[in-house]
């Protein structure tokens, strides 16, 4: 036997000294003998026996229990009494030292070893639970999972401090209460109220995941939560004895902060930063599921694709922190004109989408037309400010119907891109419908389809020239002109016009590859008419130039060549270049101007109206041609306003020195009234429809 080493207090010096000798006897280890209370507790202190072995009545103010209260507080070290008297007063005040045992004088050796035996492994047994419960006791404090100890009757005997922050209570100030009582659970998904099951005897763990729980004070915290009736647990833990197997524990995992940054990430991932809006992929996923729920009875909205004019201008000329904020303005003003059931994204740039589903009865396209009106006022009566300036904005809708005649978001993506270009080409400021065109293939054709059939047209030479004459307005005037166009011909004949792939050539970086083509054909077109004496030998031909291909330094110099390697003299030729092409790549713009023109070219300035419509621009720009945008034109016969600025743009061009031309005169009595106002030339289907290069 181990010699654990044990303490004596007791008065009388013989009953000491025989004990003593008796527990040596036995094999243990006296480490101390005393006669009184006063004396023991400092050397009990000293010495940290493994046992003390105490006389309740000793001598001294202090008797042997208020002696073994202060050990077992003060040091918790066991405690055996040694006493002659079993009076019930002296047991129930002997019980609040909580001994391990009580031996009455006089006994016998071996009722002695019996019960110091039965102490000594009592008290080790109780070291380890003690260690089990202050391990069991750390972890329930320390752990992020709130912890609730539930009796029998759903009432609260524990409680971890993380519940106690849940649940905004104390552990002394839970118990007892019901569950009920405290807090409230509901699905995250439905918010149907939850209820806590009972588990069956089988089922010992349980596991329900994103629910809501609100406390007392309202407070509402998202959790995991897991039930488990697999337990045991101590009263020095709960201050009471739990003898039903009814009892339960519930832990709550609060993750309210995961799930905010889940739902932040997933807002990320569908949702432009800068506006709020929809991103690009979020609007393929919504429109592919309009799509697939789509029927005859009911063609489930309208697509409008929303450009801002000349965006490009504001975000160059002010900044892009200006840039930035239209396009917030435009964001919110979008969202103005959203019912609950429209969907809207930034798809880059300045490119918007509305998906616009009206209530049923509605018509979709009518709805929309109202929509698109309204945002086209009020983006015109609200101009942007910035700096103190203020800047006119105005903005170019398609809208595009999500008909049987659309399988996929690519399929809505082309037609919206190229009705929303058509209505840029056509001034702006104003809305498009989507017209199916005469190709069904047209419609039918992805992105990457209609990348690869260019990239084919260009291989396999099928882009097609047209002619359009330009015709002079005063008889006195002999200079005829004609302008260059381009037209791609399908696998099957078909003519595709310019409107249907040149959105896609420029949205992808294909224009200065066309671009090249149709200058290298068009020289060795006119080569061919001028070697032919021809009737249209002596015309002045304009070729249309991209903004893509002003950006690029080498085209000065490829139209050099091709000039020189057909013999065609420059003075023969007029490049067209948009105003907001131009404008906005204005340094280029002006290099190649100035270039050409000192070699003999001569420049048209096309769509003048539809952008800035600044003549300080010009001073940058020496143009001979000024184009009048067919926006004011086409109805210059029946609209005043229209008729005024057409007037206003001849005069001032011909303070400059520059020749008009007037783009979609379409009938004789507007041709009358170019020829009135001045206007040099006219060009439209009023002139002629365009003719095909032999």
């Amino acid at each position: 036997m181990s010699k654990e080493r044990i303490f004596i207090v007791e008065d009388e010096r013989i009953i000491a000294i025989d004990l003593q000798h008796r527990l040596e006897k036995l094999g243990y280890l006296v480490c101390g003998n005393v006669a009184s209370g006063e004396e023991a507790l400092p050397k009990i202190a000293e010495q940290r026996p493994d046992l003390v072995l105490m006389d309740i009545f000793l001598p001294g103010a202090m008797d042997g229990v208020e002696v073994a209260i202060k050990i077992h507080n003060e040091l918790t070290i066991p405690v055996i009494f040694l006493s002659a008297y079993t009076d019930s007063i002296t047991l129930e005040r002997a019980k609040l030292a909580q001994p391990l045992g009580f031996i009455l004088k006089p006994f016998k050796e071996r009722e002695l070893a019996t019960v110091l035996e039965m102490a000594l492994f009592k008290k080790i047994t109780d070291s380890r639970i003690r260690e089990k419960e202050q391990l069991f006791s750390a972890l329930l404090n320390s752990t992020t999972d709130a912890i609730l100890l539930v009796g029998p009757f759903d009432e609260i005997v524990f409680i971890n401090p993380e519940a106690e922050l849940i649940l905004d209570l104390t552990n002394s100030g839970s118990k007892g209460h019901r569950l009920s009582e405290l807090f409230t659970l509901s699905d995250m998904e439905s918010g149907e109220p939850f209820h806590i099951p009972r588990l069956s005897i089988t089922q010992k763990l349980l596991k329900i995941g994103n629910l809501r729980l609100t406390n007392r004070k309202n407070n509402s915290f998202i959790v995991e939560m897991s039930i488990n009736r697999d337990i045991s647990f101590s009263s020095e833990i709960t201050n009471m004895r739990q003898e039903s197997t009814d009892s339960y524990i519930i832990s709550f995992k609060d993750i309210s902060r995961l799930h905010e940054m889940t739902d932040t990430i997933k807002y990320q991932t569908s949702h432009d930063t800068l506006t709020g809006l929809l991103n690009r992929n979020e609007l393929a996923i919504r429109l592919n599921e309009v799509l697939i729920k789509r029927s005859q009875q009911d063609p489930n909205g309208v697509a409008l694709f929303i450009d801002i004019d000349h965006f490009r201008i504001i975000n160059d000329s002010c900044g892009t922190e200006a840039g930035d904020q239209l396009l917030k303005e435009t964001a919110t003003r979008i969202r103005n004109f959203m019912l609950p059931s429209d969907f809207a994204a930034r798809c880059g740039g300045d490119d918007f989408v509305l998906v616009h589903i009206p209530s049923p009865g509605i018509d979709n396209t009518s709805s929309a037309k109202d929509i698109a009106t309204s945002l086209l006022e009020e983006t015109k009566k609200n101009a942007f400010s910035w700096k103190g300036k203020q800047y006119p904005i105005t903005l170019s809708i398609a809208i595009v119907p999500l008909n049987s005649s659309f399988k996929t978001e690519h399929d809505v993506m082309i037609a919206g891109t190229q009705t929303v270009f058509s209505a840029h080409e056509s001034g702006g400021n104003h809305f498009t419908e989507y017209q199916i065109s005469g190709t069904p293939s047209v419609n039918r054709s992805s992105i990457s389809e209609w990348i690869t059939r260019i990239h084919e047209a260009l291989q396999q030479n099928r882009f097609r020239l047209f002619y359009q004459p330009i015709q002079p307005l005063d008889p006195a005037n002999t200079a005829t002109k004609v302008e260059i166009l381009l037209r791609m011909i399908s696998p099957t004949g078909e003519i595709i016009n310019p409107g249907d792939f040149i959105p896609i050539a420029e949205r992808y970086s294909l224009m200065p590859a066309i671009d090249r083509w149709v200058i290298r054909q068009s020289f060795i077109s006119i080569a061919k008419i001028r070697d032919e004496n021809n009737s249209l030998s002596t015309c002045i031909f304009s070729i249309n130039l991209s903004g893509a291909s002003l950006q690029d330094e080498s085209i000065i110099g490829f139209i050099l060549d091709e000039a020189q390697t057909s013999q065609i003299p420059p003075s023969s030729i007029c490049i067209e270049v948009t105003e907001s092409s131009a404008i906005l790549n204005l340094a280029s713009a002006s290099r190649l101007i100035y270039l050409l023109k000192e070699q003999g070219f001569s420049f048209a300035l096309d769509d003048f109206g539809s952008g800035f419509s600044s003549f300080n621009y010009l001073k940058n720009l020496p143009v001979d041609y000024l184009k009048i945008d067919g926006c004011f034109i086409r109805n210059m016969d029946k609209d005043p306003i229209d008729y005024t600025m057409v007037q206003a743009i001849t005069s001032m061009c011909k303070v400059l020195g520059l020749k008009t031309i007037g783009e979609f005169a379409e009938n004789d009595v507007i041709i009358g009234q170019l020829r009135d106002i001045g206007v040099d030339y006219a060009q439209g289907y009023g002139i002629s429809r365009p003719i095909p290069f032999n």
